[in-house]
């Protein structure tokens, strides 16, 4: 039997088909193309699932699950999806019309949930008889997902596990949420490059400027880092304030849910992979005694695949 999971980010969507066992068959990438409307992206990967399908002669009675993963605030029961700024879905039935389509049901998550469950399964818990894990994704903004006892927290709504949303600093920075002082709004990649653009544009980060030859749109997360470590006094403040976000985060989600593992990925992680020995020093001297003692922080196994991966693996867990 085997298994296809989608992850869909705001500029290119993911497709992996793979066996129960976590092989990987086939691995494709295609442009989402999909803001405002879903309707787009469910026409081209519903085609190209049918493609990759075809092509390593696998027939659809072989495929047990199908998984959709993506950025956004979403109930996995409906398929409905509220609120995912990225793509700039609000109040969509994707769900629903991805079934339509595909002819078959689909398992939707937000896509850290799914990552965590990815890891959970295939990834850094896989074998080791854990059966509580905690991941922590900065990419673009901060995404988390809980595993407890075993199982998928995903709440009420489907929301849990939003940890970029966590307070960090009352009435501190705008977050893109519309509130202040989330950790996303320090730690996320994009907010975070945002800020030392605005540092930039005031004159101020002449380093970080110098580095990109003046093009601020090249500005990324290991731009600030190399500065901040350069001496650059508006790279420092960025970089420190970002660290100690993430710093605090993963130690306050150790102490509340005492897991196994701490799983650490997303695009921030992957171009500064200093961050992982950094926050478990962290975490061992500010969690939790006794979570902090037995608590592993490590960097994810799975990496881009996760999301994709777990999205599945949800879809056949409860199938």
């Amino acid at each position: 039997m085997y298994l296809a999971g989608l992850d869909i980010g705001a500029t290119k969507t993911k497709i992996i088909i793979f066996t129960e066992q976590g092989k990987v068959i086939s691995r494709e990438k295609i442009l989402t193309d999909s803001f405002n409307r879903v309707e787009p992206i469910i026409e081209k990967s519903c085609a190209q699932i049918e493609r990759m399908l075809k092509d390593q002669g696998i027939r659809r009675s072989e495929l047990g699950a199908l998984g959709v993963g993506l950025a956004g605030q979403l109930d996995p029961e409906t398929g409905y999806v509220d609120n995912s700024p990225n793509l700039k879905w609000f109040g969509v039935n994707f769900g629903k019309k991805f079934e339509k389509r595909i002819k078959r049901k689909i398992r939707l998550a937000n896509d850290v949930n799914a990552a965590a469950w990815g890891e959970f399964v295939y990834g850094a818990a896989r074998g080791k008889g854990y059966r509580n894990l905690v991941a922590v994704f900065p990419g673009s903004g901060i995404g988390g997902g809980v595993v407890c006892n075993g199982c998928l927290v995903e709440g009420a709504t489907g929301t849990a596990a939003e940890v970029g949303h966590l307070i960090f600093r009352e009435n501190g920075l705008l977050c893109d949420c519309g509130h202040r002082g989330c950790h996303e709004a320090y730690a996320g990649g994009v907010p975070m490059e945002n800020r030392m653009r605005k540092l930039v544009r005031a004159g101020k980060g002449k380093l970080v400027d110098k580095m990109v030859n003046g093009d601020l749109s090249k500005i990324n997360t290991r731009t600030i880092a190399d500065a901040a470590r350069k001496g650059d006094a508006s790279a420092k403040e960025v970089w420190s304030d970002a660290v100690s976000s993430l710093n605090v985060l993963c130690a306050n989600l150790v102490s509340v849910f005492n897991p196994e593992v701490l799983v650490l990925g997303g695009g921030v992680i992957e171009g500064n992979p200093i961050l992982v020995p950094t926050i478990r020093n962290y975490v061992k001297t500010h969690a939790v005694d006794y979570s902090a003692k037995t608590v592993k922080v490590v960097k994810s196994n799975l990496g881009g695949d996760a999301v994709a991966m777990g999205a599945a693996a949800l879809g056949a867990f409860e199938g």
